[in-house]
């Protein structure tokens, strides 16, 4: 069960403390008060966090809303704690939904989830009935390491929220596991090249059709926007395989990466199609937080999660769920999850400032981003931008849930041309977290600049190239449009914002050759 968090423990506990609790073992500080990902529970001025698509530090801004509620529960009395999270819970939902989604409230139910990978449990469990179920994933190895393990009812990491050690690959609930086959469709070749559209449509189709005639229920899994941003399948395939089977296949819209237009969104919500999402990819507040959200369609099969099977309680709690779903709340035990709570509550203080901007300027500078960090890739001697999706300017285009390209991948030459292991590019990686105590011929500023990038992704198979990846966020576009440090006016602005992804790529390019030149087994410096 959830680790018991009563008042004294909020009191006695910092808040990074906090907001690196509830979760998996991906939160354990490993070095320096960071985590695995490098990422520290505690602003870092001047680091620029461009490793958006994994998991960014967070900000002052989303820290200081944090610590604001951890202050104010910790001065409430105990008798009035545990009703006061579950308030604050459904508060968070309402916010996203009139945030993010902003449709009707009565027509949207909405799930936290301690992470993007932990969704899966909650789509998982909305849709399975009476038959068998076909978890049809599209682009898994680009959405996260344990998306599949998590798709089919299984333990996905060594530790859960709760803090209970589990064995990943082992079922939450064993009855369920056994109900469930996930199916895994890949949109790169085994040489990491992305797959043509009407392949990834034509294989979808397939496996859906096939499934629906061995008797199952079907649900299936559109990347909006995967790790190094491709989309598939396309919407038009999904749509008439809802309007072919409309009782047996559902649809998941796989926008962890919260990289979505909100048009996109309403649009996948009206047609029925849950979604999840998260507060701390795009939009930079703490890693992990997680939200399904779960769209009611009397017209179609029902969604929901009736009750909650044995075990998923090391993984949720009731305060996770809408107060107005008694039975499934009721189905769970254990406490609130606090730190969970101040990782969205931090999230949020990111959205609201992000969708404060006016839209005119945040679209300037996507539009401006796009085409320069690829301009300045280019210009690097051993860094080489993989292929990403054009972006989409018309009106009427249907690419899923994004139209601006905001991540962008890139392989990784060493001394002899060939691409770098990912073993080397974590330490790349690392190298970038920090100032440079050796600065060979880089410029101070650029030797001594912080940046968070996004973690090493393999492409295709395992033999196939893995590239590093920038990827802009939304404080650094809050920071280009509004913060007046960089500059008074908005060009001097957008001037500082080139000037930073300038730095990084000369930085980043400068530590590729260094590492590319060294022997395999020589330790880095």
């Amino acid at each position: 069960m959830t680790l018991t968090l009563d008042l004294t423990g909020l009191r006695d506990r910092s808040t990074a403390e906090l907001l690196a609790s509830g979760g998996d073992s991906r939160h354990i500080p490993v070095a320096a008060g960071r985590n695995r990902y490098l990422n520290s529970y505690v602003p870092e001025s001047g680091l620029l966090t461009f490793g958006s698509c994994t998991s960014s530090t967070l900000s002052e801004e989303a820290y200081a809303a944090a610590e604001r509620l951890h202050g104010w529960l910790g001065a409430l009395e105990p008798d009035l704690l545990e009703q006061a999270i579950d308030d604050l819970y459904e508060r968070v939902r309402t916010e996203i939904i009139a945030n993010v989604s902003m449709p009707n409230a009565e027509t949207l139910d909405v799930v936290i989830t301690p992470s993007g990978t932990d969704a899966e449990f909650v789509a998982l469990l909305a849709c399975l009935r009476e038959r068998p179920l076909v978890n049809i994933l599209v682009g898994a190895a680009e959405a996260g390491s344990g998306t599949a393990l998590a798709a089919g009812g299984r333990h996905f990491d060594t530790r859960a929220p709760s803090g209970r050690e589990v064995v990943p690959g082992e079922p939450v609930d064993a009855a369920i596991a056994d109900r469930v086959e996930t199916v895994r469709i890949g949109v790169r070749d085994g040489d990491g090249q992305p797959r043509e559209e009407h392949d990834i449509d034509a294989e979808v189709e397939q496996r859906a059709e096939q499934a629906v005639a061995d008797g199952n229920d079907v649900l299936v899994h559109v990347i909006a926007h995967s790790k190094t941003g491709v989309h598939a399948p396309s919407l038009s395939t999904v749509h008439r395989l809802v309007a072919a089977h409309p009782d047996r296949v559902n649809v998941v819209i796989d926008a962890a990466q919260g990289r979505f237009s909100r048009r996109g969104l309403r649009e996948s919500l009206d047609r029925g199609y849950m979604t999840m999402t998260t507060g701390s990819k795009f939009f930079g507040g703490p890693p992990f937080a997680g939200a399904v959200l779960i769209p009611h369609h009397p017209w179609r099969v029902a969604l929901g999660i009736e009750e909650f099977p044995g075990g998923f309680d090391d993984y949720f709690t009731p305060a996770m769920l809408p107060q107005s779903n008694s039975r499934a709340r009721a189905s769970l035990g254990g406490t609130a999850n606090v730190g969970l709570l101040l990782r969205w509550w931090a999230a949020l203080a990111e959205i609201r400032d992000y969708y404060s901007v006016p839209a005119r300027l945040r679209l300037e500078v996507l539009r401006h981003a796009q085409t320069a960090f690829p301009e300045e890739i280019a210009r690097s001697a051993h860094l080489h931008l993989e292929m990403v999706p054009p972006p989409l300017v018309e009106k009427e285009a249907m690419r899923l849930l994004e139209s601006k390209t905001t991540v962008f991948p890139f392989l990784c030459s060493d001394a002899d041309g060939r691409p770098m292991s990912a073993e080397r590019l974590r330490e790349v990686r690392a190298a970038m977290r920090d100032p440079l105590s050796a600065r060979h011929e880089l410029p101070a500023d650029a030797a001594d600049l912080r940046v968070e990038l996004g973690q090493p992704v393999t492409l295709g198979g395992p033999e196939s190239p893995c590239v590093l990846r920038l990827a802009l966020g939304a404080r650094e576009i809050i920071r280009t449009c509004v913060t007046t440090a960089p500059g008074a006016t908005f060009g001097e602005r957008i001037d500082s914002l080139d000037r930073d992804i300038t730095l990084a790529v000369r930085k980043l390019d400068h530590l590729v050759g260094e590492f590319g030149s060294r022997p395999v087994d020589e330790a880095p410096r």
